[in-house]
């Protein structure tokens, strides 16, 4: 429990700034509504490439080594040489991602940013260009805005994050409507490259990363991968702030 101190002090900032309860552990925080505790324990993921992780998917490790039973079972993600989900999408972190995309807190979208572009430098593919992962039509007429598009502009303008828009989504069904087999099976359908990229990309493109909010069965991030290696790309890893995996 905070000191009577503690509160106290706060009182002459909230009157400036204007407090509010952190959306994750309730405690008094200024600015963003994530206090600076809660934002140290966001920044503090499972290393992205370590052990503990799926070498596939991302996913944590409980007693599989190297790679989980999923993909043992299922090697689905062929074009696709790695994913990185940040986190799981558990507990307060659910609540996160629901107050951002469904509530529309949208101040959260720079804290986000900077996790990813500290995953980014993590992975050492700061200067690869990044692809976003582009949303549905009515989506946007829906909410008015697209996280992934908040994303990739403030990666782009804090951080000096090469952003690549060279894919569209073709469907209006929602992947969240479908069950699993539904996703995997109709996966081939949903995106396509953008007209000027269908021919290759113009320069050679080593690696690419692919940028997506929250991380399912990985099918969306499957398909967009092979177009891109279609178009020319040796390398494609995704990236992702949470798996429901």
């Amino acid at each position: 429990m905070r000191s009577a101190f503690s509160q106290i002090a706060q009182y002459p900032l909230a009157m400036v700034y204007g407090a509010e309860e952190c959306l994750s552990c309730g405690r008094t925080t200024l600015a963003v509504p994530v206090c600076a505790k809660c934002r140290e324990k966001l920044k503090n993921y499972v290393r992205l490439n370590s052990e503990g992780r799926c070498s596939k998917c991302g996913r944590l490790l409980i007693s599989e080594i190297g790679i989980c039973m999923e993909c043992r079972e299922r090697a689905f993600l062929s074009s696709l040489d790695a994913l990185y989900p940040l986190h799981s999408y558990r507990q307060w972190k659910k609540d996160l991602a629901f107050a951002w995309k469904i509530e529309g807190q949208r101040r959260l979208s720079p804290l986000f940013a900077d996790l990813l572009h500290k995953a980014l430098r993590d992975l050492c593919l700061e200067k690869t260009p990044v692809v976003p992962v582009p949303p549905r039509a009515d989506k946007l007429r829906k909410a008015g805005w697209d996280q992934i598009a908040e994303l990739s502009l403030l990666l782009s303008k804090r951080h000096g994050v090469k952003i690549l828009h060279a894919l569209e989504r073709m469907d209006r069904v929602q992947q969240k409507k479908l069950n699993r087999e539904e996703r995997l099976g109709t996966s081939g359908a949903l995106y396509e490259l953008l007209p000027k990229f269908k021919e290759g990309f113009k320069k050679p493109v080593k690696k690419i990363v692919l940028l997506d909010d929250i991380v399912t069965t990985g099918s969306t991030m499957e398909k967009c991968a092979w177009l891109l290696r279609k178009a020319g790309a040796e390398k494609v890893y995704g990236l992702a702030l949470f798996s429901g995996r």
